[in-house]
Formats: structure tokens, C-alpha cells, sequence
């Protein structure tokens, strides 16, 4: 296939260097890079820029623009300067160098980036392991503390510890020990980046869930399925909200989106119970089929009923559903069989006229 010519003027051109495309680029989330390049062209051309103006223009949120911001940070290409507290007054840009070792090429993310592949090939389609097996084994996984040389290394970690401040800020209150452990084995062992964890948290807390359970069960699922930077959370974020509106679908709710506490109630099924949406569905059919009406109460019910009998796909409801038909079988029986006439009243009853058996014994 022939090359893709390139023509054009290069009148009021930003130059970008090329070990910035080439390292750079490809790791970095997509957010972040158009950040930078915003940065960069108004660093050519003099113009003045703020955190909120580089938030209108790519209609973010700040706080996305802020992570972005401490991502190139750290990556070494800039330097934010504050006035002593939290407020960024300056933004220095750093040379790129062919010799600069990005932190981005770091075992860590290499480990996490092998880890993604290889979770990818097991979800191919075609695999031995099927989607609900692999999700079967990630619910087996828990986080642990880390050990005391992890927990030495993590204590001069600067981006962890500000990753365990904006946590607290999220969360409304300083991490205890099991917070600070839960995220050190998260961001330590498994090597998920500061910035996607607080992504995690900020959405979390968004969707009004502050528990530390919810947040590790989210985690160690994204980790399960290959997500490592914060553009894979949104497509997971994209996600789950189609599966909201698959189960609207089912209740007959097609002219809304979900409520607040309808998403809480999901997320349940979805994350703590572990349920596939076909389990989900089946649940709603049900409830349809039985009450007539939608109600996330109901449903909710018999997932829960599932969820503690031990239900992992549709396999066991079916076993469940034969077992139930078995009893409720046996019951009929039983009912038929105690309205059966007895030997001791299988005869014929006799008519007595006792007022002519009295008139003939009294003469």
C-alpha cells in the first residue's frame, strides 16, 4: 500500500517534538494529550491560559484538567509550581530528551500493560475460558495489606501519598489503615496507575457510593478486564450505562433514563452480586411475568434470593427452577393423596328412622 502524502502550509505552526510522539503519545490517555498540546500551542503563541479555559475548551471538568496536569508532571515534560498550597501559578515546560527514561516505561506499567494483553487474549472470542468463568475467578480475587518492604516503598512514594489525599478529599474523611491498605495494594501490587484510582474514587463518590467495598470490588473488576488508563474506565463507564438502559428495557421503561438510586441498586446486581446481564434480565422477565409491573424491588428479591443460593449462570437457575417444580410435584401429591377416602369410611352409611324405633319399643 502506497504512503499517504502530507501537503499543506506551515503558517503559524506549533512544533512539537518528535520523542514526544514517538514515547509519549502512545501511552498517554487522550485527554491528557490534547491537554499538553493546548498547553504547547499557547506556550508558541504567547497567549495566556488557565486551568478553567482549558476546561471550557475541551469541556472537561477541571478536575480532569488538573489530572492531566499531574500526569505530565510526573512524566517529567512539566513542571507545575503552586503558591504554596494547591493553586498552580505556573506551568514551566521541561526539554524532551532522546536519553529521558519515561515513567511511563516503568516495569510497573509494563507489568499492567502484559497484564491487560494477556486478559484480553483469555476474552478473545474462541477462548477455553468463557466470559462468566473468568469472571468467576476475578470475584475469588481480594485485596491484601502489603508487606512491609511494599509498605516502606509506598512511604516515599509522592504520587501515592497524593493519591491518598485526594481519596480523603473525596471520601470526605482521612483513609484509616484498611483505606490506605486496600488502595497501597491496588496501586503497589497491582500496579493500576494513581490516576486512573482517582478517577475510580471521583466517579464513585459521583454515583453516590463512598464504600470502601464498592471501590475495591469496581477496581479489581477494571483490573480483570484489561483497564489501564482513564480513557478504558470511560469506555467501561459507557458500559455500564447501556447496561442501565438494557434493563430499563426490560422493565418497559423506554421514555427515561435511570434514577439515581436505580443505578445504586444495579450497581449491586452488577457488581457486588457479580451477576452477567442475562441473569439480571431473567430476573426482570420474572418479575414482569409475576407482578405485572416493573419494580427493582422484586427483581431485586430474587437476585438476591439467587445470589445466596449460590447462582453463577443460567445453568443453575435452571436447577433451581426443576428442584422447585420437584417439590411443588411432591406437594400435590401429598395433598391429593390426604383427600383420599379411608378404609374405615369406604362403606355404604345406613339410614335409621329413630322415632319409629322408639314408638315400637314403647308399645
Amino acid at each position: 500500500m502506497a504512503d499517504i502524502v502530507l501537503t499543506g502550509s506551515e503558517s503559524g505552526v506549533t512544533m512539537i517534538p518528535n520523542v514526544f510522539i514517538d514515547r509519549y503519545l502512545p501511552e498517554a490517555d487522550g485527554e491528557y494529550v490534547k491537554v499538553y498540546l493546548l498547553l504547547l500551542r499557547s506556550f508558541r503563541s504567547g497567549q495566556g491560559i488557565s486551568v478553567g479555559k482549558l476546561a471550557d475548551l475541551l469541556d472537561d471538568t477541571e478536575r480532569d484538567v488538573l489530572r492531566a496536569l499531574r500526569y505530565w508532571d510526573k512524566k517529567g515534560l512539566l513542571q507545575l509550581v503552586t503558591d504554596g498550597g494547591r493553586e498552580i501559578r505556573e506551568i514551566r515546560f521541561l526539554p524532551v530528551q532522546e536519553t529521558d527514561v519515561s515513567a511511563g516505561n516503568s516495569g510497573a506499567q509494563a507489568a499492567a500493560k502484559t497484564e491487560a494483553s494477556e486478559q484480553q487474549t483469555k476474552d478473545a472470542p474462541g477462548n477455553s475460558v468463557s466470559e462468566a468463568g473468568a469472571q468467576g475467578e476475578r470475584k475469588k480475587e481480594k485485596c491484601r495489606a502489603p508487606d512491609a518492604a511494599k509498605r516502606r516503598e509506598l512511604a516515599v512514594d509522592e504520587d501515592f501519598g497524593q493519591l491518598l489525599y485526594i481519596v480523603g478529599k473525596y471520601l470526605g474523611e482521612p483513609l484509616g489503615p484498611s483505606g490506605s491498605d486496600l488502595f497501597g495494594y491496588l496501586y503497589g501490587e497491582l500496579h493500576m496507575r494513581a490516576d486512573l484510582l482517582e478517577y475510580l474514587v471521583e466517579t464513585s463518590v459521583d454515583a453516590g457510593h463512598k464504600s470502601l467495598h464498592y471501590i475495591e470490588v469496581v477496581a479489581l473488576d477494571w483490573h480483570g478486564k484489561g483497564i489501564v488508563t482513564v480513557d478504558d474506565a470511560r469506555e467501561r463507564t459507557e458500559i455500564c450505562r447501556k447496561q442501565y438502559y438494557q434493563v430499563l428495557r426490560a422493565f418497559g421503561l423506554t421514555r427515561r433514563g435511570p434514577a439515581p438510586e436505580e443505578k445504586k441498586v444495579m450497581d449491586i446486581w452488577f457488581y457486588d452480586y457479580g451477576f452477567q446481564m442475562d441473569i439480571v434480565l431473567e430476573a426482570c422477565s420474572r418479575t414482569i411475568r409475576t407482578i405485572h409491573e416493573p419494580s427493582f424491588d422484586y427483581a431485586g428479591g430474587i437476585l438476591a434470593d439467587w445470589k445466596k443460593k449460590g447462582v453463577k449462570d443460567r445453568k443453575d437457575i435452571d436447577t433451581l427452577d426443576a428442584a422447585f417444580a420437584k417439590e411443588k410435584e411432591s406437594g400435590r401429591a401429598r395433598r391429593t393423596e390426604a383427600a383420599k377416602p379411608n378404609r374405615f369410611h369406604n362403606f355404604d352409611q345406613v339410614g335409621y328412622d329413630y322415632d319409629a324405633i322408639l314408638e315400637e319399643l314403647n308399645g
